[in-house]
């Protein structure tokens, strides 16, 4: 099902290791632009040199995702059934111990948003893509760390907020952060 047509002119794929810096360059703009008013301009410059970007593991592991429209990046974010639940890992970080799904939740990871897409379902398609393969993996839940700006985009999900945390930066500033889970099993109740 790689390379599916979900709308006219957007399509799903999985990422390569050719598509990191085009990845990390859209992780940049999209946390500058659309995180503005939510923390301060320090702390997203901090943020966008420290905490965001690429991690590697996934696009080794085959479980993120980049969503195009047009030909052009308009997203990207995936999943993970490893125990790292967010920042960035370069390429010769080791990976990291594996999770048990009948046990732990899967990782929600990694979700940029070109500004010029947002609101046009990228998010959305990516987000549906991790979860379903984090159930064909057999989890029966899964949980990410979330920006502030975030949290309500997760939360139309069926995301819950589980407790905010902070994300110690280099410079001594944090990023405050929102642990958020779901549960992957459909619930008989809702339609």
């Amino acid at each position: 099902m790689e390379g599916f047509e979900v709308s006219m002119g957007t399509i799903w794929r999985l990422a390569e290791p050719a598509d990191v810096p085009v990845i990390n360059a859209l992780a940049a703009r999209s946390i500058r632009a659309l995180h503005i008013g939510s923390y301060e301009d320090a702390v997203i410059e901090e943020a966008v040199h420290h905490a965001y970007g690429v991690d590697w593991q996934l696009i080794r592991d085959r479980t993120y995702f980049i969503a195009e429209i047009d030909g052009a990046v308009a997203g990207a974010g995936g999943w993970s059934y490893r125990q790292t639940i967010a920042g960035a890992h370069g390429p010769d970080e080791p990976a990291a111990a594996l999770l048990d799904p009948g046990h732990d939740a899967a990782r929600i990871r990694a979700f940029y948003i070109d500004p010029a897409y947002t609101r046009r379902g990228v998010g959305a398609l990516l987000l549906w893509l991790s979860e379903a393969a984090a159930r064909e993996a057999g989890f029966s839940k899964a949980e990410l760390t979330s920006t502030v700006p975030a949290v309500p985009f997760y939360a139309a999900f069926g995301y819950r907020p589980v407790r905010p945390f902070d994300m110690a930066l280099p410079n001594g500033s944090a990023l405050r952060l929102e642990l958020m889970d779901k549960s992957l099993i459909a619930n008989p109740q809702e339609p």
